[in-house]
């Protein structure tokens, strides 16, 4: 670390190594401090490390880490070097705290000849202590929960002079990632940011407050994963991320003469969910939940679990292929994932088709024949007059057995 410029005080992208094994487990967390290169390792006293990676938030590492107990320990056993520090109180903890995390994703659509497949390559995301909590548990020593997200965000939201950067709608997203490390990916928007100053008990909007309320005006979503920032519509970002690619003719209108056709090129890129061979990669532990229902008939959503092997790799905004389930064969896009480091347990993944615009044609069910509600030959034309009959009988004392 002691090699980066941070001389502007942002931190750079994330740095990208090449992991030469498929399913090569490796778990890397330092705490430290990055300007001054300084980074330690304290993987013996992490309990369980979980990662989540959400389509509406930012890269969010949870850690479970004991702490030493000197302080009451050394009150009961004299030989206990009273000057060794605790964690807490040498600051790891704090927060803002520098953190580095090694990660494992696809990085690109890039094809290896040989395997004819993506490679897969390690990340190391640069993060920062922005959550903590302690509680002893059932253990002798206090057992802290640090939550660390991506460091670049965490300076966004502090940033709150978003006026300082120039340029509207997609041209001022990707100049805020520009500014503060990030890579980026956008779709085309020209909607005009707006910033709110300070006044009364409200605060100056912050840098990432304004990119995002800028993607809620274009119906965007906004989110950072791996050192990019995310900016474009669900439908925009379908096929453009994934494992596995297939090209085809497709024709499409002439925008120059409408009244003709023209046949392009199209490439959609996905991570196959199926059974057998083709899915082998990204193996479903069991069949994925899926579900839709009336309210939408053409809008489904599902999750799945997948074996930890690759399936670590797998990120919001990716496209997922579901195959082999009737009724819900297709694509979809990732909206979480969710795995634990330093485990064998599997991999869980959300993902949905995308949201349909206000101005797309919502397709609803026909409405079809109509039937009676039910078969039944004493329905409502037949018990109704009986009833009334009953209550105007004169002759009805009560004491006459029910038909």
């Amino acid at each position: 670390m002691s090699n980066l410029d941070f001389s502007t005080g942002i931190v750079p992208a994330p740095t990208e190594e090449t992991l030469a094994t498929r399913g090569v487990e490796t778990f890397k967390v330092t705490f430290g401090d990055l300007p001054s290169g300084i980074s330690e390792k304290i993987n013996s006293s992490i309990l369980s490390c979980s990662v989540n990676y959400n389509i509406d938030q930012v890269t969010e590492l949870t850690l479970r880490i004991i702490d030493r107990d000197y302080t009451n320990a050394a009150s009961a056993d004299p030989t206990i070097n009273r000057n060794v520090q605790s964690f807490a109180s040498s600051n790891y903890f704090n927060i803002g705290r520098d953190v580095t995390y090694l990660t494992k994703t696809i990085l690109s659509t890039t094809f290896d000849e040989s395997t004819k497949r993506v490679g897969i390559d390690q990340v190391l995301l640069y993060m920062e202590v922005a959550e903590i909590s302690v509680d002893q548990e059932s253990s002798v020593s206090p057992i802290w929960t640090v939550k660390c997200r991506t460091k670049a965000v965490q300076q966004m939201k502090r940033d709150k002079k978003p006026e300082s950067i120039q340029g509207n709608g997609t041209d001022y997203v990707a100049a805020v990632a520009k500014k503060f490390g990030l890579k980026f990916v956008g779709e085309k928007t020209d909607k005009s940011k707006k910033i709110n100053k300070a006044s009364g008990d409200n605060e100056a909007d912050s840098v990432w407050t304004v990119i995002q309320n800028l993607a809620q005006q274009a119906k965007f979503k906004c989110f950072e994963v791996d050192g990019t920032l995310y900016f474009g519509s669900m439908k925009w970002l379908m096929y453009q991320w994934g494992s596995d690619s297939i090209t085809y003719r497709h024709a499409i209108k002439d925008p120059k003469n409408p009244s003709k056709q023209k046949i392009e090129r199209v490439t959609r890129r996905y991570v196959p969910l199926v059974p057998g061979e083709v899915g082998k990669d990204f193996r479903t532990q069991k069949l994925p939940n899926m579900s839709k229902s009336d309210n939408s008939p053409m809008e489904a959503q599902g999750s799945a679990t997948i074996d930890r092997t690759n399936g670590v790799a797998l990120r919001p905004g990716m496209t997922v292929f579901v195959g082999g389930i009737p009724t819900f064969v297709g694509y979809y896009l990732i909206t979480s994932v969710d795995f634990e480091e330093r485990s064998p347990n599997p991999v869980g993944i959300q993902f949905q088709t995308p949201e349909r615009r206000p101005k797309e044609k919502i397709i609803d069910l026909p409405v079809g024949p109509m039937y009676p509600a039910t078969n039944d030959p004493a329905g409502p034309d037949v018990i109704i007059p009986y009833i009334r009959y009953r209550q105007t009988s004169t002759q009805d004392t009560g004491t006459r057995p029910r038909p």
